[in-house]
């Protein structure tokens, strides 16, 4: 009986062996299988062309300039009208209109700058660069020259605009039918909000610097999400799917072998959500990028009032919301969406929190220092102006001590260095050589 029971332990140990060996030659075999993945690839490829056909207002919603800025009477201003939205009309003008050429005028830097100061002209900025393709209907489906900034001329040529590229400082002259920029301007010189600024050469760009002590206002909203099983079923429909629990308290739904849904802990206070797609990399243009990380935006479903294209780098693409005219934090310095490009999959990292109704403004404000102020403080702290990328206002979400569903938008200044987006409070908080260390070590050593 001794040796039986020595026998079938063994006999169980072998075949518990070659089922775990079996499970994963099969699994590496379907991951790598050419046919496997054409299929899935191309069943893929037909939704998302079918999305990219009917959703271009969806598209023109999602990337739409942020900030408006004019001169007035030699002062160079951010404008805002909550009421009469500039990127909004401009978006609207932009669907009507033709592009038919676009000329490289200038590459130079002393005259994007001499553009950047002309008085005769309207500028609107996309928070980060987006192509000549995305832009604007009658371009090329293949242009992908960047752009990132745009110049209306104050004066009522609607024949020609300027667009240009604050990295590499190029100019272009693009030529439009149907263009008609009247009401844009009339909103512009009557905006409601004019805040003083300049325009400062930072790493990436030309940022917008305040120039005087403000008061900016707090907002408040009701907010609310969706039950794991809403997203569940967007992302990975109601059958055949499979869920498993890890060990961290994770809970990940999966679907073939090729989609994967991590979900929150039931009992924690995460709203962070991270969906995976396994195919082999497409995106060899930054407009393949872009309009494919647009698709999955649509995909899960949020809520897109106020949802926009935010920020992107060689891999990512981030999406947030922006209220009253300025980008939303959540968790201190999270965005809303980030699709991530990797050789083989695609994931989507997404907070499931909706900012659903807003509270009429009480009167609560908070004050905001000059730029440069901020930024003397960071450079006091080891943080130099040349190692910062960009610098914005932004609305960092903090829970209100009255109601579990009510959060206060409290602005406060951002900085992005080092390929990270925080607070100027965290980055205050924060070791600079260890990011110094990670990005350039012998510098660091040298140092």
């Amino acid at each position: 009986m001794k040796f039986k029971s020595k026998f079938t332990d063994w006999l169980l140990l072998l075949v518990t062996a070659g089922a775990i060996i079996l499970s994963i030659v099969l699994w590496i075999f379907i991951m790598t299988n050419d046919q496997r993945f054409s299929q899935i690839n191309q069943a893929d490829s037909s939704s998302k062309q079918q999305l990219k056909t009917r959703s271009t207002k969806s598209l023109y919603d999602l990337c739409i300039p942020t900030n408006s800025y004019g001169y007035r009477n030699g002062q160079l201003y951010r404008l805002y009208d909550s009421k009469n939205n500039l990127s909004f009309e401009f978006s609207k003008d932009l669907q009507k209109l033709k592009v038919t050429s676009i000329k490289l005028i200038s590459s130079s830097q002393s005259q994007y700058e001499k553009m950047l100061a002309n008085q005769d002209y309207l500028q609107l900025t996309y928070p980060d660069k987006i192509t000549f393709s995305v832009f604007a209907t009658g371009t090329s489906k293949k242009d992908n020259r960047q752009l990132n900034r745009i110049f209306i001329s104050t004066t009522g040529n609607n024949r020609e605009i300027y667009v240009g590229n604050d990295k590499n400082y190029r100019i272009y002259r693009v030529k439009i039918k149907k263009g008609d920029f009247t009401r844009l301007r009339k909103y512009a010189q009557n905006a409601q909000y004019k805040t003083p600024i300049k325009f400062v050469k930072t790493k990436l760009g030309y940022t917008a610097y305040y120039t005087k002590t403000e008061k900016w206002r707090i907002y408040s909203y009701l907010t609310n999400k969706q039950a794991d099983s809403y997203f569940v079923a967007r992302l990975l429909g109601t059958s055949g799917v499979s869920t498993r629990t890890s060990k961290k308290g994770w809970t990940a739904y999966s679907l073939n072998y090729s989609t994967r849904l991590r979900v929150p802990k039931s009992k924690s206070n995460s709203d962070d959500y991270l969906y995976t797609h396994y195919e082999k990399n497409q995106y060899v243009t930054n407009t393949s990028r872009l309009l494919d990380s647009i698709y999955y935006v649509h995909l899960i479903g949020l809520t897109e009032q106020d949802l926009r294209f935010f920020d992107a780098d060689a891999s990512s693409i981030r999406y947030t919301n922006y209220v009253e005219g300025t980008p939303v934090f959540l968790n201190k310095h999270e965005v809303q969406v980030t699709t991530t490009f990797s050789t083989d999959s695609i994931s989507v990292a997404f907070n499931s929190i909706n900012l659903q109704i807003p509270i009429p403004f009480d009167g609560q404000t908070t004050t905001l220092a000059p730029t440069s102020e901020v930024v003397a403080k960071l450079k006091a702290h080891g943080l130099d102006e040349s190692e910062i990328d960009d610098i914005v206002v932004g609305s960092q979400v903090q829970k209100d001590s009255t109601r579990d569903n009510l959060v206060n938008l409290v602005p406060t200044y951002y900085v992005k260095a080092y390929g990270e987006w925080k607070s100027v409070d965290e980055w205050m908080k924060q070791d600079l050589t260890a990011y110094r260390r990670t990005i350039n070590p012998q510098k660091s050593e040298a140092n």
